[in-house]
């Protein structure tokens, strides 16, 4: 059991790095719209200046990195994928280890230390007591006193990470321990909001995917999820929004075309963008 718990801390997030490097590679057409509008959205709301943070930088598909190497003094990068360093550094060129650093980290500072409590909660027939009482530490980034931060479309994965490490140790869950779990995974959400909106100094964007889509294309009607838990979605909605560019503030990712990653369905998220200042940053 602990064998397979270290395997679950860590390596769940190069699994899905390095899944959404093979599908961006089958589906990157697909992927330019949402891309373009993410870059947009960055480009057209960031203010320039000081010390930036990018949370889930990943492979730097979402934004133009040595654009924003012009307009700001440091860029720290955050990731919990350490494969995705060799896509920093190729990127950064020059810059990186001069004005751009690398943080290969948790960005909430909390599934470990939850991940190390589950075995021994589901042996004990004690999970859905240990799920209701979890709480959301911080993340390293939150202590730095960064003038800008970017979360970089990682509040709707943030949650997937837990969801999956719980089922791995216990896979069938009652009604209650399934509750107990989607409270566990919109705390998450709830408290990456909340670190967003205590950049005091500063300012903060927030790309977020916020509905996922299921379609089949002989189909007239899709199946929608939520992407956002508990009362997150509340959370998201009273970010104070001072933006601009040409995609606005919502648009469509065709994540996975039917045909392309699956011959029985297609999936299409929903993503919204935020930004918000204080007082001192607004212009």
């Amino acid at each position: 059991m602990k064998k397979l718990i270290q395997r679950m801390t860590g390596w769940d997030f190069i699994r899905m790095g390095k899944g959404i490097e093979s599908r961006y590679a089958r589906c990157a057409d697909y992927w330019q719209p949402h891309l373009e509008c993410s870059k947009a959205f960055v480009a057209n709301n960031v203010r320039e200046g000081g010390t930036l943070a990018v949370l889930g930088a990943g492979r730097l598909l979402d934004i133009n990195l040595l654009e924003l190497v012009a307009r700001f003094d440091q860029i720290h990068l955050y990731d919990a994928d350490p494969t995705v360093i060799s896509s920093w550094k190729k990127k950064a060129g020059s810059a990186y280890g001069d004005k751009v650093f690398g943080h290969i980290e948790d960005v909430t500072g909390s599934l470990a230390r939850w991940t190390r409590g589950l075995s021994r909660a589901g042996r004990a027939g004690k999970l859905k007591e240990y799920l209701s009482e979890l709480e959301v530490g911080s993340g390293a980034w939150e202590h730095q006193g960064y003038d800008g931060v970017i979360s970089l479309n990682i509040i709707g994965q943030l949650p997937l990470y837990w969801r999956d490490r719980v089922l791995n140790l216990n896979p069938q869950l009652n009604d209650d321990e399934n509750a107990a779990l989607q409270g566990s995974m919109g705390r998450l959400q709830i408290a990456h909001i909340e670190a967003l909106n205590r950049v005091s100094s500063g300012w903060a964007i927030a790309i977020s995917d916020t509905e996922y889509y299921t379609y089949r294309v002989d189909e007239s009607s899709w199946t929608v999820d939520p992407a956002l838990h508990g009362k997150s979605r509340d959370a998201f909605d009273d970010m104070l929004v001072e933006s601009s560019g040409s995609c606005g503030e919502a648009w469509l990712w065709h994540l996975a075309p039917q045909f392309v990653e699956s011959d029985t369905e297609g999936a299409i998220h929903r993503v919204e963008a935020r930004a918000w200042f204080n007082s001192d940053t607004r212009s």
